[in-house]
């Protein structure tokens, strides 16, 4: 299940540059910014504690980047998905579910933004 949240990480990390690049909105065009660099720095620790309990994590390809037709909704989704998968992905140890919460944090910053001041 960690293979999925990287996946689903990095492809929303790269469709919020590519809305952060088509954005007219300045405050959507730097929230944008913000998260992009932000998810990173959040996933990294998680995949690193899971490595460090359990295996190496085995990536291979990631899948192809899915188009993304509302960026907001599809933030959304992924913070859905978060929730659903979140005993699997942190296989119950609290401690990565605090990682794992730091990043749903940033998704939920940026959705503030997005909908409350762009």
């Amino acid at each position: 299940m960690i293979e999925e949240l990287i996946a689903r990480v990095f492809a929303t990390r790269n469709a919020a540059h590519l809305e952060h690049w088509r954005t007219k909105s300045i405050a959507a065009h730097e929230a944008l910014g913000k998260f992009y660099d932000a998810i990173i720095g959040s996933i990294d620790p998680i995949v690193e504690a899971h490595q460090g309990v359990f295996e190496l994590v085995s990536i291979g390809d990631l899948p192809k980047q899915p188009k993304v037709g509302n960026i907001i909704s599809h933030l959304e989704e992924d913070l859905v998905w978060i929730n659903k998968n979140r005993k699997a992905i942190t296989s119950g140890l609290p401690a990565i579910d605090n990682l794992l919460q730091g990043l749903e944090g940033d998704y939920m910053h940026v959705l503030y933004k997005l909908k409350r001041l762009s």
